[in-house]
This record gives structure tokens, C-alpha cells and sequence, in this order.
């Protein structure tokens, strides 16, 4: 499943064994944007029992996309709770340090995926 980029929302690639959002996220309506990917990432987790991988490379995201990745992220977390395995990257650029702070709040959230800082 592919959502493409616009300019207030990032492209989203889901497939079986793996998920990219990258962009900036901050769509008018964020419910009429997240409840579709949600339920495009639900299938895509079932599609198979391996490894999951995460990347998220995000370059602005407002208030309500926020409490979208709060969401994303525990539903995440269930799935791993659950006996998958899933890997988190969340990928920032080494001269943002907002988005570095913001990876940091979304891992104390996280204990059950194997959540990744890492440095573009």
C-alpha cells in the first residue's frame, strides 16, 4: 500500500514486512488521513508473522499528527507485546534537534519494540 506525499502529508510505503513515512505530517484533517493508513499498516501486519521493520523520517510534524504518532507508535507496541517482532528506526538529520527530541519522547513510550535513534 502506497500513499504518496502531498504537501502537508508524507509518503507512507506499507507492505508485509515493512513500513517507510517520510515527509512532513500536517494534514488538514488528520482523521481522514491516519484512520487510513492505520488500517492499511493492520492489514500489512497481517499479511505475515516475521520481522517488521519501521523507518520514520519525518521533517515537520504538527500538534494533532503528534497524538497520530503517539497512536502509530502504540499500536506498534501491542503488536509487539503480542510476539512480533518489530523494529522502530526513527530517522532524523543530525542538525535537527527537534526532531532528535521529539525520537527521544516517543522512546520512553516504547518497551516492547526495538526502537532506533539513527542519524541521516
Amino acid at each position: 500500500m502506497i500513499f504518496e506525499a502531498t504537501q502537508r502529508t508524507p509518503l507512507v510505503e506499507i507492505e508485509s514486512d515493512r513500513c517507510l513515512v517520510r515527509g512532513e505530517c500536517y494534514p488538514e484533517n488528520i482523521s481522514e488521513w491516519a484512520d487510513p493508513v492505520m488500517q492499511a499498516l493492520d492489514e500489512g501486519l497481517n499479511q505475515s508473522e516475521g520481522a517488521f521493520t519501521v523507518d520514520v523520517e519525518l521533517y515537520y510534524f504538527n500538534s494533532s499528527s503528534a497524538k497520530f504518532l503517539f497512536d502509530f507508535f502504540d499500536f506498534l507496541e501491542s503488536a509487539s507485546e503480542g510476539g512480533r517482532k518489530i523494529t522502530i528506526n526513527w530517522r532524523y538529520r543530525s542538525d535537527d534537534d527537534t526532531m532528535q527530541e521529539a525520537g527521544e519522547d516517543f522512546e520512553e513510550d516504547l518497551s516492547h519494540c526495538c526502537y532506533n535513534l539513527v542519524v541521516i
